[in-house]
């Protein structure tokens, strides 16, 4: 049993490093976005995708671990949790195991705030430019229309003028 206890905390530790990696991902993507940088953001965007299917990969290996301890201790795996594995007191590692929630808890408010500061920024972003494009639309319209904003005929901004074709 303790080398299962001592694998799950080799795992979170793996995690919180992994976690550790996404965040200066998403600190670089800040940067990206705050200075318009279109190619960095999309070579941040492959490497947050690479990160996410190792962060993956690291949940399934902790989720079969987690599965093998519940059995082990011949409780629900569903109700297992790592809250719940700190609290027996036969385990012998529970302070270390409580030290790496702690960080993960940590790692993962820091990613929820990133990526909802980046989130917020990008929406933001999108909006202004809609705005403009709206803007400049119909900025366009009102050069080419015969109408003004209250229904009106304008008159022409141009002279017409004949031309004779017979010579």
């Amino acid at each position: 049993m303790n080398r299962l206890y001592k694998n799950l905390q080799d795992l979170l530790e793996q995690k919180i490093g992994l976690y550790e990696k996404f965040i200066q991902l998403l600190n670089e993507e800040w940067k990206c976005v705050t200075e318009y940088s279109y190619d960095g953001l999309q070579d941040i965007i492959a490497k947050k995708n690479d990160q996410v299917m190792q962060m993956q990969a690291l949940e399934n290996s902790r989720s079969s671990l987690m599965k093998k301890i519940s059995a082990n201790l011949k409780v629900g795996q569903s109700g297992l949790t790592l809250r719940k594995l700190i609290q027996f007191k036969d385990n012998p590692y529970r302070i270390n195991l409580s030290k790496c929630r702690i960080k993960l808890l940590s790692k993962i408010n820091k990613i929820n705030i990133l990526s909802a500061k980046i989130k917020a920024l990008m929406d933001h972003s999108a909006l202004s430019l809609k705005k403009s494009l709206a803007f400049i639309h119909s900025e366009g319209e009102k050069a080419y229309s015969p109408y003004e904003a209250n229904g009106q005929v304008t008159e022409g901004r141009s002279q017409s003028r004949m031309v004779s074709v017979d010579i």
